[in-house]
């Protein structure tokens, strides 16, 4: 790597440091280079924990683990929607629902008042406060509270999920190159997931296609795993390595 682009880069992480958020096309402009250069820094930084790309700007990364949720749900809002809306119809009355800590997951959530009945099971404190206006009743998975994710860990969460039996649940991921299924990128959340994928009757995935080109370390089930596999449209070459037989992509 050339002493310009270190140079670059250093002063990209001041900026982000003093703003939090920066823009590719205000980097572009004050660093007097193309966006293509931006993006190509942006990836670098990132790959190194110390940002979150989002699609046309960059955050600081407050965490080494996992991506605030107050960032994960401002982006790619639409893929997210539509994914939630064709997801719904797979909810029925009468169903124990099990939602992970997935910000996709929140905008189904808001649906569920059009549905009788209903039981959720979520280590998520986002989703709580989506249902607590509705008529579903709740069941929170205690254990640790993790501030940056918004959600409990541990044990005690494991021996509550393992004593449940769900009609589905509804599960997210935060990367997967590499892997022949989802991942996580904290390692206390893969427990849970594996127990909940063993104790579900209708296994479903719900991501945005952002997910599938980005990297995890923690793969908690496979793709064939799922009975379903909801996402936004998704490139080519990525349905051609992920090879997912029971994909659904909607329009955005």
């Amino acid at each position: 790597m050339s002493r310009n682009s270190d140079k670059r880069r250093e002063e990209i992480r001041r900026i982000i440091l003093r703003q939090d958020r920066v823009r590719v096309t205000d980097l572009a402009r004050t660093l007097n280079v193309t966006p293509e250069t931006i993006r190509g820094d942006l990836s670098f930084l990132e790959e190194k924990g110390f940002l979150y790309r989002s699609r046309g700007s960059a955050s600081l990364r407050l965490s080494g683990a996992e991506s605030p949720m107050e960032l994960r749900i401002r982006e790619n809002t639409d893929a997210k929607k539509a994914i939630s809306e064709a997801a719904f119809d797979l909810v029925k009355d009468d169903m124990v629902i099990y939602f992970s800590a997935s910000s996709t997951a929140l905008y189904l959530g808001k649906l569920l008042v059009l549905r009788k009945n209903i039981t959720v099971v979520t280590n998520s404190l986002d989703m709580i406060q989506t249902l607590a206006g509705g008529r579903s009743k709740i069941i929170v998975l205690g254990g640790e509270y993790l501030r940056t994710g918004r959600r409990t860990c541990g044990d005690d969460a494991v021996r509550q999920v393992s004593g449940i039996y769900f009609d589905i649940a509804f599960m997210g991921m935060d990367g997967c190159m590499g892997c022949d299924g989802p991942a996580t990128v904290s390692t206390d959340e893969r427990p849970i997931d594996v127990t909940v994928m063993s104790r579900t009757d209708t296994k479903i995935l719900l991501s945005d296609s952002s997910k599938f080109s980005a990297y995890s370390h923690y793969q908690y089930a496979k793709f064939s795993d799922f009975d379903q596999i909801i996402t936004d449209t998704l490139d080519s070459n990525l349905k051609t390595a992920y090879d997912m037989k029971n994909l659904k992509e909607v329009s955005i």
